[in-house]
């Protein structure tokens, strides 16, 4: 889809310099349309006949000489999320300074004050060699505020048992993100037109996004459409429609889609629609029907999501495409399905893909009736990695000499070279050893999981040490700790649910190297090797 980009240049110098800026912008920037005004009184005229993308703006204007600050006011009232680049000369600070955003707005203002997205001194700005500064913050800005077009949009449905781990999947295969990728299914299939499937508001939900989520972003869509997720994907209820927990991104509880963090934004245009719809289809409820020459069970065979898209929201594509991977119920699915989701996506040319995960990451289940042996055996079914799946808020049976204790299991596979990370059976809220029972399990060399469910652990852990040979040269070549290094990747982008929890893990093995944790998650959104040097540069730090 081609769509322009209307920017007012409010500015009397730059007004004299239209050809120069529109030979300039021409060949590098064929959609942007320069509107140009040299007074107050011209560019009030042009914010009655356009709805600029974006704004340049003298605050020295004509005729009063402060006259910019006046429309600086009245663009921010009426075009809140529009990016706005201040042109100033080098000794006018007073207006600078009247310009940038106060802490509180006041009740006139409307929406709060935004700060400019670019500040330019005149004297630079007219400058031969000054375009290309103005051409980049532009850019920026336009992009910031989601004054762009998207272009493709990926749709992956998937059954509700096991997406919380594909999801996670996916979070760390994809690479490079160039397009909106969503996730979705539905806990009642979508059949025909008269249906009362949660099918229907999550694929609105999806495909709306999909066309104004910026920038280009991996989420899932559930709950009737109602939670959108960018990760800690949960699933909490067997049958009904808000089926999931996670860390949510945006909410549609009152029929509009509303975003909860500020780096996301949203296309504002009304009419923006995508060139391009992929479906990824892997089955799962929401392509399930009942055979009636069979009487068993559901079985994702049908082909509901494609004439629903086709045929009910078209609207909101121009094109669409289907992949049809495969047809199965989401409990056939393991590492190698969701691999070819991710190749699929990379053959689109929406990302990269990188499924190097390490498979033998398993999970080891507590149990009142389990006894030591039977932890040694399930630690046993387990590779370089493994997750323990505690009580309440991450407890075990660690009892000195008690025949069902986890500890002499645990310790035995640590010492073998195996990380253990610790978390909960309990889906909601993040784990903490508070009690004598969970902190004896760090003292035996487990790994803390602060907010990351058992499923987002796994596949973390999982991706990590799929990447075994780069963490262990990148250790050798820092001088670092190798299993510090991992602990210190693993626990990147985590939350603890109080603040001395780290304490309490670094203080409970007596671990001599200190160890840095990263408030965000690098390997969700850069390469493997450039996240693990990200993260040995904060453990290198004093």
């Amino acid at each position: 889809m081609t769509r322009t980009f209307t920017i007012l240049v409010a500015d009397g110098d730059l007004a004299r310099r239209q050809e120069d800026i529109r030979a300039h912008f021409g060949e590098a920037r064929p959609l942007w349309v320069f509107r140009f005004a040299p007074t107050a009184r011209e560019a009030r005229a042009l914010l009655e006949e356009i709805t600029p993308d974006a704004v340049v703006l003298d605050l020295a204007l004509p005729p009063g000489g402060s006259e910019g600050l006046d429309l600086l006011q009245e663009v921010r009232r009426r075009l809140s999320a529009t990016p706005v680049i201040l042109v100033c000369r080098a000794g006018e600070a007073r207006l600078l300074r009247d310009a940038l955003p106060i802490e509180h707005a006041g009740e006139a203002f409307g929406p709060p004050e935004i700060p400019p997205d670019g500040i330019l001194f005149k004297e630079d700005l007219l400058a031969e060699d000054a375009l290309p500064t103005l051409h980049a913050l532009l850019a920026e800005g336009l992009h910031r505020w989601g004054r762009v077009a998207n272009d493709t949009g990926i749709l992956v449905t998937h059954g509700t048992d096991t997406m919380a781990w594909g999801f996670a999947y996916l979070r760390y295969a994809l690479r490079g993100l160039k397009s909106n990728v969503a996730m979705t299914g539905s806990q009642i299939p979508l059949g025909g037109y008269f249906t009362e499937s949660d099918a229907l508001g999550n694929l609105r939900t999806a495909v709306y996004l999909l066309n104004r989520l910026r920038p280009s972003r991996l989420f899932a869509v559930f709950n009737n459409g109602r939670s959108v997720f960018s990760g800690r994907l949960t699933k909490f209820r067997k049958w009904d429609a808000d089926a999931f927990e996670g860390r949510v991104i945006a909410s549609a509880e009152s029929g509009e889609v509303r975003p909860l963090r500020k780096d996301w934004v949203y296309i504002p245009y009304p009419g923006q629609r995508l060139s391009h719809l992929h479906l990824i289809r892997t089955g799962g409820t929401i392509e399930s029907e009942r055979d009636e020459h069979d009487p068993g069970g559901l079985k994702p065979t049908g082909d509901f999501v494609w004439k629903y898209l086709t045929e009910t929201l078209g609207d909101s594509f121009e094109k669409a495409s289907k992949h049809d991977l495969f047809a199965l119920d989401s409990s056939n699915m393991s590492y190698e399905e969701w691999a070819g989701v991710a190749k699929a996506i990379e053959a689109i040319g929406a990302a990269q893909a990188d499924t190097r995960f390490d498979p033998t990451v398993k999970p080891v289940f507590c149990n009142p009736l389990f006894t030591t042996q039977d932890y040694r055996a399930q630690f046993a079914a387990c590779g370089a990695g493994a997750i323990v799946a505690g009580y309440g808020g991450g407890n075990a049976n660690v009892a000195k000499d008690s025949p069902h204790s986890i500890l002499p299991a645990l310790r035995e596979c640590v010492a073998a070279g195996t990380f253990v990370a610790v978390t909960s059976q309990v889906p909601l809220e993040p784990y903490d050893a508070e009690y004598e029972t969970g902190l004896a399990l760090l003292e035996a060399g487990g790994v803390p999981c602060g907010d990351l469910p058992l499923a987002d652990a796994q596949v973390k852990l999982s991706y990590l040490l799929g990447h075994a040979d780069t963490l262990t040269q990148t250790a050798a070549e820092l001088g670092l700790d190798r299993q510090c290094l991992l602990a210190s990747a693993f626990l990147a982008g985590v939350t603890m649910r109080r603040k001395t929890s780290l304490s309490a893990f670094r203080d409970a093995g007596g671990r001599t190297i200190p160890l840095s944790v990263l408030p965000y998650d690098p390997f969700a959104t850069r390469s493997f090797g450039q996240a693990l040097r990200t993260v040995a540069a904060a453990l290198s730090r004093p």
